[in-house]
């Protein structure tokens, strides 16, 4: 369902395993993604487990003094709303995903997060890749795709929910740099999705706790412009961009490679490139 490459370090802030986790857990997530168990209680953040009230199953967390802890659940929570309030394949992220004569096209999310696009995306019966460079949220992000793998499978057949089975099925993840993973390994997709961090309009303004963490993290959003120029090599089909609805449009070193389309809804844009056009026009 995944896997680990190693990229460069991205972090801002230092992240170790917690030294309250049992030993073995720890021994096995520090070897996963090669990182150093907490021992001396020096690290800003630590991946660790966390015990949810009503649910036996633990979760891999990200733990900081500033935000709690932060885990990704695909079965219960705010993305079981989405899926199902969220407004089906006429809400515009779906849309931007375009369609094909011989079916649906593949996705690949270069900026995976905390998965809630993606599982969106799944939901609407798309397989979807997700590429994430920050070895804590992959950590988190594989931890949430197996859990929820393993609860779906072991239920009975009055407590079963196939297509809820069958969404996390199709989705993968890579933990790597998506600039770097998209040029090295040139993966086969049609829809190229990125969702560059961008910064808040008002630095005083409450964060999410998800977003406080990856902010932590990853930093601010430095490299779009390489991303968004390896997606273009890329995907066959389309590359969209995820941008607040004002926002200007990444700026490549070519002006005239602009998006051929947008979707918008009230507070979000879809930039959307057309591999298609962009070749049309000698762009590609």
């Amino acid at each position: 369902m995944s896997e680990t490459n190693t990229p460069s370090s991205q972090a801002t802030a230092s992240l170790a395993i917690s030294h309250l986790t049992e030993s073995k857990a720890a021994r096995l997530l520090s070897e996963r993604f090669n990182l150093p168990i907490d021992s001396q209680q020096t690290a800003e953040m630590t991946l660790g487990w966390h015990l949810v009230k009503k649910d036996p199953i633990p979760k891999l967390a990200l733990f900081h003094q500033d935000s709690g802890p932060v885990f990704i659940d695909f079965i219960s929570g705010k993305k079981a709303h989405r899926r199902h309030f969220g407004g089906g394949k006429g809400q515009p992220l779906v849309r931007a995903m375009g369609k094909l004569k011989e079916g649906l096209p593949t996705i690949l999310d270069a900026t995976a997060g905390m998965g809630g696009d993606s599982f969106v995306i799944a939901s609407q019966g798309f397989k979807v890749q997700m590429v994430e460079r920050s070895i804590a949220v992959a950590a988190l992000l594989e931890d949430a795709l197996k859990r929820a793998q393993e609860s779906l499978q072991n239920r009975s057949d009055e407590t079963s929910d196939p297509e809820l089975l069958s969404i996390i099925m199709s989705m993968s993840l890579v933990q790597a740099d998506s600039a770097n993973y998209l040029l090295s390994q040139t993966p086969v997709v049609d829809v190229i999705y990125m969702d560059p961090m961008y910064p808040e309009k008002k630095k005083n303004a409450a964060t999410k706790k998800e977003m406080k963490a990856l902010q932590n993290l990853v930093g601010p959003d430095r490299d779009s412009e390489n991303l968004l120029q390896a997606a273009l090599q890329t995907a066959s089909y389309r590359v969209v961009v995820k941008r607040p609805k004002n926002a200007p449009i990444i700026q490549l070193e070519n002006p005239l490679l602009i998006p051929s389309a947008e979707i918008s809804s009230p507070n979000t844009r879809y930039d959307i490139y057309s591999i298609k056009a962009l070749k049309a026009a000698g762009l590609l």
